[in-house]
């Protein structure tokens, strides 16, 4: 009796589970320019830091390719040296139609206790925020989510520090998927002997 009465709830699960799927919804207007805006970074004691631009930079990408040709004497020949043709390669370079934008923020100073930082973004595209690296990983700081989409948050995990300040930054970048936009956001932080 026991095993026809859980092999009843079973499909009655199954056939619950199963009429909870959803129509999937229109992704977006994949033919608007990603935007994405650094809008606020604060602490979790309730600090706000400010948010101060050192350098904006507009760029376009520019792209390259390869241009071999065979050299030639003055009445048309090839020219041979050792039994092989003379080949130069040149490279050219062009712009791209794609434009990007730079951002670096002010660094920012931290408290020497442990804390967490939330980076809140406004967007309308993925983007990403990648664990910085100074020559290896930075071993104080914790980028936790290192992907998003549209509007959120980047937060990141500090370790106290019980020395002198930090020799070494931590240089946080947030770009979009498509790395149109891009973000330089640094980090110090102060030690309790200081």
């Amino acid at each position: 009796m026991k095993k026809l009465l859980y092999f009843i709830f079973l499909i009655g699960g199954l056939l619950y589970l199963s009429s909870c799927e959803k129509e999937a919804k229109n992704p977006g207007d994949f033919s608007l320019k990603s935007e994405l805006e650094v809008r606020g970074i604060t602490s979790k004691s309730g600090k706000v830091f400010d948010m101060e631009v050192l350098r904006s930079i507009d760029s376009t990408y520019q792209y390259f390719y390869e241009k071999k040709d065979t050299l030639k004497d003055e009445s048309g020949n090839y020219v041979l040296e050792g039994g092989k043709y003379q080949v130069t390669t040149d490279s050219v370079y062009y712009n791209g139609s794609i434009t990007a934008k730079f951002i670096e923020l002010k660094k920012i100073v931290l408290e020497p206790e442990l804390d967490t930082i939330t980076v809140a973004l406004r967007s309308n595209a993925k983007w990403k925020a990648p664990m910085p690296s100074s020559g290896g990983k930075v071993q104080w700081f914790f980028t936790q989510n290192l992907a998003g989409g549209g509007d959120g948050e980047v937060i990141i995990a500090v370790t106290k520090n019980k020395n002198y300040e930090r020799t070494v930054d931590a240089e946080q970048y947030i770009l979009t998927s498509d790395s149109t936009i891009m973000y330089k956001l640094v980090f110090g932080q102060k030690g309790e002997k200081d």
